[in-house]
Parts: C-alpha cells; structure tokens; sequence
C-alpha cells in the first residue's frame, strides 16, 4: 500500500506591511489562525482602513478554494459584521472540532520534565495566547498556578524556600523561578564535572599501576618466601656472559649442575641487568714473559715485586 502524506499547513504571506496578507492552502491551525489574524490586523493599522471595510479588504486574500468558497457563501453576512467576528466565524468553520477544549487540557496537562523551566514557561504561555479571546483562555493567576503545580521535583523544594510573594507579576515571578533553575542546573553541572575528574583521575591512576606492574623489574623482599624463576632477558644475559643458571652469577667456571653455592637470597634478590655482568666482568692484566722461545720459564719474582698469573 502506498504510504499516507502528511497533511500540509496553510501557511501566511505578507510582502510588507502595508500590502494585503495571503492565506495560503492547506490545513487551518491554531497557530496559522492567529498568524492570519495578526498580519489582517497590521495591515489594517499601515492602511488606516475603517472596521466595516476590513473583511472585504483581505476576504480575498484567502487562496485556499475551500476558504474562498465558503466566504462566498456567506460574503454579505461576514462583510456586515466585524472582523472579530469573521474571525470566530472562520475557526468555528475550519478549524479541529474543540480545539479550544483540547488545547486547555493540554497546557493544564503539561509538566516541567527535563526541560528548562524558562523554556517550558514560554511554551505554555505561547499555547494559551491562542486561546485569547476564548473562554478556554487561562488567566495569568491560573497559568501561574498551572506553572507551580507541575514544576519539577529538584526545582520544588528551593521555590519553596524563596517564599517568593503572591503578589508578584506572572512575568516577575517566572524570572524569579528562572533565577533558581538556572542556579540548580549550574549546580547539577558542578557536581557532574566533579564526577568527572574523580573518574578520570582514578583512571590514570590504575593505568599507571597496571603499567608499572607490567613493565617494572621484580624486586624480591624479605617478605618473598621462595626465590622467582629467572625470565627470559635473565636467561641471555647469563648465557651471554658465562653465568650459572643456579647461583645467578655471572663469570664462573662451572655449570648449573656442578653449582655448590646455591641459589641467592630472595630478600635480597634483585633483577640481573647488563650492567651487573658488565660490573663481574674479570679485568686482564699484562704478564712480562722473559727467556727464549721454545724455553720454560720458571716462576720469578718481578721488579715490581708482584707475582705473576697464568691465562
């Protein structure tokens, strides 16, 4: 089945001022019906036209073929009256059957939510303006009221603190409320950037600790029980430079197998480095030969008086 469009709005049209406004086709509206009734009204004023005249003077602009139609039927009787009441005329005929009706049960069902008071405020006042001129319309103390009981729960308790007077003006007191959401919200804010950097914070901290435990050389205290196996970089360097894999020292003549002096301290074990084979690294020392070749020499003292060593 094809898909169903949805209906499109009138829509209204004023090149300026002092030119005739159009009601373009489409769906009537509350809205699109007080758009009309404020570009009839200001054209009025910039042209200076006499109240028997208004309707006559912008009837036509009303493009829609149903609208046009249904002025025609009834174009004595709407020319006669005022334009107040070519306008009651025109929402009874065209507009949603109790609109009015509807649009009250929806401003007096509206609460606060997430959004902003200052924001909600203004949608309501904007919903019940349409209303204006109808008996459906709320009067400033009934939208205040209206604004009170449904204000959010984090909003209610510091309005209730201000006390605020009973008295005040509906656009004072809405400024007032405005006052304390927006230092609720600023509030709210605070504690989430808190929140945040306690977060970010404990983050680094544990992705600093996981990579120390990670790339840290083990050190073995007194409270280790047993010495750890050597790792693979432990493993080269004694290989490497002639250690045993038993005593973990470096230069020695023997094997892991033949080692006697047994494994180290693991209180005072720490991670072989290249720096410790560098340091066990046996120095040479220049030996004075004397004699002939093919000769053997006995040992002899040295005019230095020191002895001296077989390679």
């Amino acid at each position: 089945s094809c898909p169903r469009k949805m209906t499109k709005s009138a829509r209204v049209e004023q090149s300026a001022p002092s030119k005739p406004p159009k009601l373009l086709a489409g769906e009537l509206t509350p809205e699109i019906a007080r758009d009309w009734d404020n570009a009839c009204t200001t054209y009025f004023m910039h042209k200076g036209i006499d109240a028997g005249d208004q309707v006559k003077m912008i009837a036509f602009g009303m493009l829609d073929p149903r609208l046009h139609t249904w002025y025609l039927a009834q174009r004595v009787t709407l020319d006669a009256g005022t334009f107040t009441e070519y306008m009651t005329a025109l929402k009874d005929a065209w507009l949603e059957s109790h609109w009015d009706t509807k649009l009250r049960r929806k401003v007096l069902g509206s609460q606060q939510g997430n959004r902003t008071f200052y924001e909600w405020a203004l949608e309501l006042q904007n919903q019940n303006a349409l209303l204006y001129g109808n008996a459906a319309h709320l009067s400033n103390t009934q939208l205040r009221n209206q604004l009170e009981a449904n204000i959010c729960d984090e909003l209610t308790i510091p309005m209730l603190r201000a006390k605020l007077a009973d008295d005040l003006t509906l656009k004072k007191w809405i400024e007032e409320v405005k006052h304390l959401d927006d230092k609720c919200l600023e509030d709210l804010a605070s504690h989430k950037r808190i929140v945040e950097d306690l977060y970010k914070s404990s983050k680094r901290t544990n992705t600093y600790t996981s990579t120390n435990k990670t790339s840290a050389p083990k050190t073995y205290t007194s409270s280790s029980s047993r010495l750890g196996t050597l790792s693979e970089t432990e493993r080269a360097l004694l290989m490497k430079h002639k250690g045993c894999f038993k005593c973990r020292k470096f230069y020695i003549s023997h094997q892991s197998k033949e080692c006697t002096d047994g494994a180290p301290d693991a209180s005072s074990y720490k991670t072989l480095t290249e720096s410790d084979a560098i340091t066990a690294k046996p120095k040479n020392k220049t030996v004075a030969a004397v004699g002939t070749v093919g000769a053997v020499m006995s040992s002899s003292v040295l005019d230095d008086g020191s002895s001296s060593e077989d390679d």
